[in-house]
């Protein structure tokens, strides 16, 4: 029998370097399907509120068309009273209070399951995940009724608490990891230096997790801009939000689709805006601790 020779290394490498333009060709191509895949239904949003009625029935599909503004015109056109710009603004003050308040209370909570140990201590912080554990629709008849005997019914001050009382309990959970991560040899040495407590939260620890904090922030923001369920029970006409303003749009039998994707643009832009302004911060945050 002929024993079996191994290639030389050179003859080795020559094969790998044969493959490897395949191998990568192949990876590129995964991505460039991946991106198609999330991008398009963005594409078909835009597209549909830049065509007329017969060219958004077609099929085939329109592909080649002229534009028209006409759709995000009349998607402001007044229901109940109302202008889509006033669902805007409600939108815009409630996702921003919340999201700041949010990520005040919460970094502040987080600070101190980090760095102090106290009896329970454990236990609060397993408390305060679990508020997170139960669907939303689990609390709906409870808030309403505590809604409802403050007199805080279809008011923007509703919706704030209600999104502050679920986003702190992230925000805790998330941050209380990136105050660990930090040295404690940092924040002695400001002890040394005759720092209180409360300024080394705000002058060093605060300002070393700057990424994740601003990560965890457009998290929050995502979440409160985009919900719907409190958002519909708590509120009828004054304090409703652009995510109930769309529900509008579709009747029993119908649906609007043109001014419905117009309305669609119009509350997607502001997120991808702030995510595209606050991508620098939104990656490192992402990664922050992962080499130390």
């Amino acid at each position: 029998m002929r024993e079996a020779t191994i290639p030389p290394p050179a003859s080795r490498h020559r094969s790998v370097g044969h493959w490897r333009p395949l191998r990568t060709g192949g990876l590129l191509a995964v991505a460039v399907a991946f991106v198609g895949w999330c991008v398009f239904p963005f594409y078909i949003m835009i597209t549909t509120a830049l065509k007329t009625d017969p060219q958004i029935f077609a099929w085939p599909p329109v592909w080649l068309f002229h534009p028209v503004l006409r759709n995000m015109q009349n998607a402001f056109f007044v229901v109940g009273g109302r202008s889509a710009l006033f669902f805007l603004m409600n939108s815009i003050i409630v996702t921003a209070v919340s999201t700041i308040l949010a990520v005040l209370l919460g970094s502040m909570t987080a600070y101190g399951l980090a760095r102090f140990h106290f009896p329970g201590d454990r236990n609060i912080a397993f408390f305060i995940l679990s508020t997170r554990f139960a669907p939303p629709v689990a609390f709906v008849i409870p808030t309403y009724v505590l809604v409802e005997r403050v007199g805080l019914l279809d008011t923007r001050l509703a919706l704030i608490i209600v999104y502050t009382a679920a986003n702190v309990s992230f925000v805790t959970w998330i941050l209380r990891g990136f105050f660990v991560d930090i040295p404690k040899e940092i924040e002695e040495a400001a002890l040394v230096d005759g720092y209180r407590h409360i300024e080394i939260f705000w002058r060093v620890a605060l300002p070393l997790i700057k990424p994740g904090v601003i990560t965890t922030g457009i998290l929050c923001a995502v979440f409160s801009w985009n919900e719907f369920l409190y958002a519909m029970i708590l509120t009828q006409s004054r304090a409703s939000t652009l995510p109930v303003y769309l529900s509008q749009f579709s009747g029993s039998t119908t649906l609007v689709w043109d001014q419905y994707m117009a309305v669609g643009v119009i509350a997607v832009l502001p997120v991808l805006l702030a995510a595209w302004w606050l991508e620098k911060h939104l990656v490192r945050g992402m990664t922050f601790g992962a080499v130390r």
